[in-house]
């Protein structure tokens, strides 16, 4: 009887507890960029193109597009992301191929909550994968 006990106990400690210890966005760790879809496309040119930055004590983030920043406001609660503020750079991109600066404006306003995988970072919009990232940090030299 009293393994029983013990073993719902655990079993309600895992179920609990271990959902709420996810791995968060990162400060001041450079994600570069892995993978974009436009419409459930992935544009396969797009690898290492841009990455993304975030401030977690003020909640700003500092996105390149390889020729432009774009500088981005966001609240966060949970595994929910939601940029509030998105500024994007003044001069013209020439990159008609991959059209990055385009797809980040766009799909960064569609994002409604990401997931930390490793060193892994992914957007979503509901249940469609939008934008990939993977994890690199600052040198401090």
């Amino acid at each position: 009887m009293k393994i029983r006990v013990i073993l719902i106990m655990c079993f309600i400690c895992i179920r609990v507890l271990l959902p709420a210890q996810k791995t968060a966005i990162k400060n001041n760790t450079i994600y570069f960029l892995s993978s974009i879809f436009v419409e459930s496309k992935k544009n396969s040119l797009a690898k290492d193109q841009g990455h993304i930055v975030f401030n977690t004590k003020i909640n700003t983030a500092a996105c390149f597009t390889s020729c432009n920043f774009i500088q981005l406001n966001y609240s966060i609660k949970k595994q929910e992301l939601i940029f509030k503020t998105i500024n994007p750079g003044t001069d013209v991109c020439p990159d008609p191929l991959i059209n990055l600066e385009e797809d980040f404006k766009s799909l960064l306003s569609q994002v409604s909550s990401y997931k930390c995988i490793g060193k892994d970072l992914i957007f979503f919009r509901n249940t469609d994968t939008l934008m990939m990232f993977y994890e690199r940090e600052f040198s401090k030299n």
